[in-house]
Order: structure tokens, then sequence, then C-alpha cells
């Protein structure tokens, strides 16, 4: 007989997604009578391009996240707005998800990383998973008074999760009361990759790649005049655009039109930096200076990363050639990555699951 396992993805980018589907996908290797609800906003399509597995669409939004006035720009008025009309409301949105989750009888929850999945698996009686590193009580204490009722509404939410598992690139996340560190989680390459060819006149190629919200403005044409380089975007391509620029196939993957790269230029995010990372391809990344987990991928992307930093003022007029320059030249190189942080989330999920 089956066993449902309910999963609850924020639809704030893609990177919980890119977070959460390589332990998914390392499930029913263990659990082979496990079977996935999901709890999202992020479309179907998208769904299925990272998750390998099946699964069922219970399709909604499940947080807010942050609103986005585009890729490294957040619109902090709107977002608490938008927290407090979802969150002041809190008691309700946990009834309703023990309703719509009962007829599927579920025997746990995971979640990346929306808070009301932990209350509502408390209701049901289940465990509760988070796989995270960021969670949204960090990151609105930078936006809200201290004493805002928001903060504890999360703050107790944390408290009813059973385990946190943190991946590297986190952040503290100390209001979840069990934490479990483990490997970089990442979906393995595929089997066969592209290989970089070089060509007679030594063409380096670069990745733009700045997730669900789009790529921020920035005078394209200034690209055309950056000689011996192409970029690939992962957004469609004007047919005005300069030659040197095109729209990267994603039929094998971010991760494996990284390997056809020799740079990314990109926001910090976790799901970019782990791909960056496994691939050992260097990176020129903008500063996100209002978002709380930025401080915390920069100290790591300073000590540990082939990467450059690149200001907002060069990236928007595309100016981009000195940083990628400097990011090719660091003299850093990634840590080994010692073994799969999926397979290490899927082991310990699958170790606390009732027993059928």
């Amino acid at each position: 007989m089956p066993r449902c396992i309910a999963v609850y993805i924020s639809g704030h980018g893609y990177g919980h997604l890119a977070q959460i589907a390589p332990v998914l996908n390392q499930l029913p290797r263990l659990c082979p009578d496990v079977t996935l609800l999901l709890r999202t906003a992020l479309p179907t399509e998208l769904l299925s391009r990272r998750i390998h597995v099946p699964f069922t669409l219970l399709a909604g939004a499940v947080d807010v996240g942050v609103v986005q006035k585009d890729a490294i720009s957040e619109d902090i008025p709107a977002t608490i707005v938008a927290a407090h009309a979802f969150y002041d409301a809190f008691t309700d949105q946990i009834e309703h998800e023990v309703e719509r989750l009962s007829p599927y009888n579920p025997i746990a929850i995971f979640s990346d990383i929306a808070p009301v999945a932990f209350p509502a698996a408390k209701q049901l009686g289940i465990p509760s998973f988070a796989i995270a590193s960021l969670d949204w009580h960090d990151i609105y204490r930078d936006f809200l008074p201290a004493d805002d009722p928001l903060l504890s509404t999360l703050q107790q939410a944390h408290t009813d999760c059973d385990l946190l598992i943190q991946p590297p690139l986190s952040m503290p996340m100390n209001t979840f009361p069990n934490r479990r560190q483990v490997a970089v989680i990442v979906d393995p390459l595929p089997a066969t990759v592209p290989v970089k060819a070089t060509s007679a006149s030594e063409e380096k190629t670069a990745l733009i790649m700045f997730g669900g919200a789009g790529d921020p403005p920035f005078d394209i044409n200034a690209l055309g005049n950056i000689p011996d380089w192409r970029f690939l975007t992962l957004s469609p391509v004007h047919h005005s655009a300069p030659a040197n620029i095109r729209q990267a196939s994603l039929k094998n993957g971010t991760a494996a039109v990284m390997q056809d790269c020799d740079i990314v230029i990109t926001k910090p995010g976790y799901g970019t930096l782990a791909e960056c990372w496994q691939t050992g391809t260097p990176l020129v990344y903008l500063p996100r200076k209002f978002f709380s987990e930025y401080p915390y991928l920069d100290a790591w992307l300073q000590e540990f990363a082939p990467s450059a930093r690149l200001s907002v003022e060069d990236f928007v007029s595309g100016n981009w050639l000195p940083a990628m320059q400097q990011a090719l030249d660091c003299p850093r190189t990634y840590p080994h990555i010692p073994a799969s942080g999926a397979e290490q989330a899927a082991a310990l999920i699958a170790q606390a699951l009732p027993r059928p």
C-alpha cells in the first residue's frame, strides 16, 4: 500500500526546488512504497524538470517569500504588506492545510521552507522535516520591528518542526530546535555531459543565470563589444541582440550547461552556487545588500570560490569584462565535495519515517 508524503515548496524563485528535488529523487531507493504530494505554486513543467519521480500536484501558494522588483532588487514595503496579509490569518491557513491534506492521509511532511507545513503536521500527528538554507523568520527580521507579532508567529511555527536538515551555504536558522548538517545538496551531473571545445580563437563562454525572476535589466548591446566572449542566457533573446548572445538549451539541466561554460554571471543563491561548486565553474556575482542571506554567501564566496563581485552600476552598463577576468584569474578553488548531501538527507528522513 503506497504511503504519502506531503512536500511544501516555496514559490519564491527556483532555488528552493533545486534544493529539495535531489532529496526527493533519492527517496524511492530507500522508501519504494512512498508517493509524493506536492504543495506549491511552482509550474508543473518546472517541477517535472527537477523532480524525476512520480508526484501529485496540489497547486497553490504556501508562503510569501520576498516580493522582487527584479532578480536583485527586493520590494521591502510590498513584502511586509504581503507577509502580514498571509500570516495574520495563520491559524486559518493551518486549518486549511490540514483539510487539504487529510484525504491523502500523509505519513510525514517536508518543507523548503513554508512555515505552515510544521504546525499542520503537528495537528495531523505526523513528523515534519525542513530542508533549507534560509528561513523567512531570519529574512523578515531585517525588515520588521523586533516586537512584530509576525516574527513570533514564524518562530512558533519553526518549533513545531521535528528536524531541520541544513546543507552548506546556510544561514544560522536558530529558531529550529533540532538541526542536522549534511553535505551540499545538488543533483548528480548527467552521465554524459558536454565537453567544452576550444576554438581557434579561444573564445570563452559566460552563462547569464538569475533564476526565476529573470535577468535584471542591463545594456545588452554592450556585451557585443566584449571581444572573444559569447554569452548564454536562460531568457529568450531578441532578434536585435548582438550576435555573441544566444539562449541556452536546458535539455540536460543548468549544471550541464555550466559544464560548457568558463564562467557564470549570477546573483548569490543556493541553487546556482551549489551547481557552480559541483562543476567547478568560476562566477561573477552581484551584491544583494538588503537580503540578509547575502552576507553569509558573500563570505563563503570570498573564502572558498573562484569568484569576483560585480557592482550593480557595472552590471547595468555592461562593463563586465574586468570582473570576469578577475574571476578567471582568482587563485581560490572550491572545496572538495566529500559526499552527496541529497543521499544523506534522504537517509535521515527514511530512518525517521513511521514504519509501515
